[in-house]
């Protein structure tokens, strides 16, 4: 027996009580759980586990993946940070014991990629999302399972704003908001620097036409690619602005205009895509057959005709 078996040693037999996961993962991790780690530390440690443990009858299992992951979690942050992820973790088996298991399997890799100050912050996402029903617990831990995933494209604050959209689109439906989450995975790769404003767009989709919300994501992945990088955001914004003024079928625009945009030259997208933004103080709605003809209109003129072309119509 270990050193720190010895100082453990009168809180062993609590772990009996429960199913033989726990204790062998608690042997398991103890073994692995730094040298640094004092006896204190080590005792406070084990309770936890035992907390959680001792919640409800399925909170053993939340208790086993705790012990199995705590070795992982504990090397990425200082201790004191390990106490709060302990304790974001046992808040999340009052809530739901299936949610904190998956706060827990998800730690490590999250942990490597999120600062030790949003712990607490990333379990309230995940606990945000958590209505207490099956379909909302099924969506929560997705969030936990895949944002490690996501924050290899994401800063935390648009971690953030995804989560919000997801909590805003699951009141609509619980299916498609888990079909965002993995869509999610696939575009924002894709979309560079301009994951704001497609967030954005995104966000007032669920309020203006929350069914065309997947679309958008497919969209938007087959699209933005076809537009110049700088110009990005300008061609969110116009999608967006459509959106305000009571467009329909935005995800089909989207492509419509981006293929266009991808028959010009792309130093030609700027100014193009400038045009439009004055179009849409006057006619909203013509913007987008404005762009669709441009490909049309400079075969036969140049850019600096399109202008004159453009203030005739």
């Amino acid at each position: 027996m270990t050193d720190k078996l010895k100082v453990l040693e009168n809180l062993l037999p609590e772990l009996e009580k429960f199913p033989a996961p726990v204790k062998d993962n608690f042997n398991k991790a103890i073994v692995e759980m730094p040298d640094a780690l004092s006896d204190e530390q080590a005792s406070d440690w084990l309770k936890r586990g035992i907390g959680i443990a001792g919640q409800t009858v399925r909170s053993w299992e939340a208790a086993a993946h705790f012990f199995q992951v705590s070795p992982n979690v504990i090397s990425s942050m200082p201790y004191s940070y390990f106490v709060r992820w302990m304790e974001c973790g046992a808040t999340l088996c009052e809530e739901s014991p299936t949610l904190a298991a998956a706060y827990f399997e998800a730690s490590p890799a999250t942990m490597s990629k999120l600062r030790s100050r949003h712990i607490e912050s990333w379990a309230g996402l995940g606990d945000g999302l958590y209505k207490g029903t099956w379909k909302s617990s099924t969506l929560a831990c997705r969030f936990f399972a895949e944002s490690s995933t996501l924050l290899e494209s994401l800063s935390f604050q648009q971690l953030e704003n995804f989560a919000n959209f997801l909590d805003a689109l699951s009141h609509r439906s619980y299916d498609l908001s888990s079909e965002c989450l993995t869509l999610g995975e696939q575009i924002f790769p894709l979309v560079g620097d301009d994951k704001d404003a497609f967030l954005s767009l995104a966000t007032t989709l669920v309020d203006t036409g929350w069914r065309e919300v997947k679309s958008f994501f497919e969209a938007g992945a087959k699209a933005l690619p076809k537009i110049h990088p700088e110009e990005r955001m300008r061609f969110l914004k116009l999608a967006e602005s459509l959106v305000n003024n009571g467009g329909t079928n935005i995800p089909g625009t989207m492509l419509d205009i981006s293929q266009s945009l991808s028959l010009l030259e792309e130093d030609h997208h700027y100014i193009v895509l400038g045009f439009a933004e004055t179009l849409l103080d006057e006619e909203p709605l013509a913007m987008p057959e404005f762009i669709k003809s441009a490909p049309i209109v400079l075969e036969k003129l140049t850019i600096l005709q399109l202008g004159r072309w453009y203030q005739e119509g």
